[in-house]
């Protein structure tokens, strides 16, 4: 399992869960951003072995 967080417009986590496969992790993201026009929404996958951060998906240029 991984972890994803989802990271809002302004900088700030909105919530963090693990997932088997990206493609979950995706589509909990899509539902956690529920309104589609805001920009700027992004998720993250924490390294296994090093626990760092590392973009995934972004909401940029979507509207």
């Amino acid at each position: 399992m991984a972890n994803y967080r989802v990271i809002d417009p302004s900088g700030d986590v909105v919530d963090t869960k693990e997932f088997d496969s990206a493609q979950d992790a995706h589509a909990w993201f899509v539902d956690k951003r529920a309104d589609n026009s805001e920009l700027g929404w992004r998720m993250e996958a924490q390294h296994e072995q090093d626990g760092t951060w590392h973009f995934f998906d972004d909401t940029e240029g979507t509207g």
